[in-house]
């Protein structure tokens, strides 16, 4: 049997296989590492996994912030280097190449870092929007919302529960309901007769 594949052959059965792999391991990801009542059941890479697909931090800024210590770090290596190099010129003899160098290492980290400044500033836009839905969240229900993406949802059907009502006490003698204990027309256990004509009157 010929397991010989053609380069066009070979190409297509590969994205066959890795687009069933991958249907696969999206249906195994959603049973098994990204709900979120699995979170505590998950260690090291699967704790990782399920941060990662359930964008928990934003790692575009770590990306962003490795690329701009990495082209600043060139932009002065790069300029310091060329203070030490001399260059042909067309009208023959050599020049020196310091004052590009110079340029290179004072100007070059400068525009570095407005381009990266203007793409934080989306960046940090979208942070503070987190931020600011995960305190709502947590002031709403008592618990802190992780999702960077997430919206707050708010219940309003919260009710406080009613407060229970003392229980009136009348008196022994006339039946009549007690103020703070005491009965407006006994006094001191005797029937106070006048005290009682007086509110029957009005």
């Amino acid at each position: 049997m010929n397991m010989y594949f053609g380069s066009g052959n070979f190409e297509v059965v590969a994205l066959v296989i890795a687009v069933i792999s991958a249907i696969a391991a999206t249906i195994l990801a959603f049973i098994f590492i990204l709900p979120e009542k699995k979170k505590d059941k998950l260690k090291g890479l699967g704790k990782l996994l399920h941060n990662v697909g359930n964008f928990k931090s934003l790692i575009i800024e770590k990306i962003l912030q490795a690329v701009y210590v990495f082209l600043t770090c060139a932009s002065v290596i790069y300029g310091f280097l060329n203070l030490f190099s001399v260059r042909q010129s067309i009208f023959g003899g050599v020049y020196w190449n310091g004052g590009m160098g110079l340029l290179i290492m004072i100007v070059g980290p400068i525009v570095i870092r407005l381009a990266f400044e203007m793409t934080m500033m989306f960046i940090l836009l979208v942070k503070n929007v987190i931020q600011i839905n995960n305190k709502l969240k947590s002031s709403s229900d008592g618990n802190i919302q992780e999702d960077a993406f997430s919206v707050p949802v708010f219940n309003n059907d919260k009710t406080e529960p009613a407060q229970p009502q003392p229980e009136a006490a009348f008196c022994t003698n006339r039946g009549s309901q007690l103020v703070n204990g005491v009965c407006p027309y006994c006094q001191g256990g005797y029937y106070n007769y006048s005290n009682y004509n007086q509110n029957y009157n009005q």
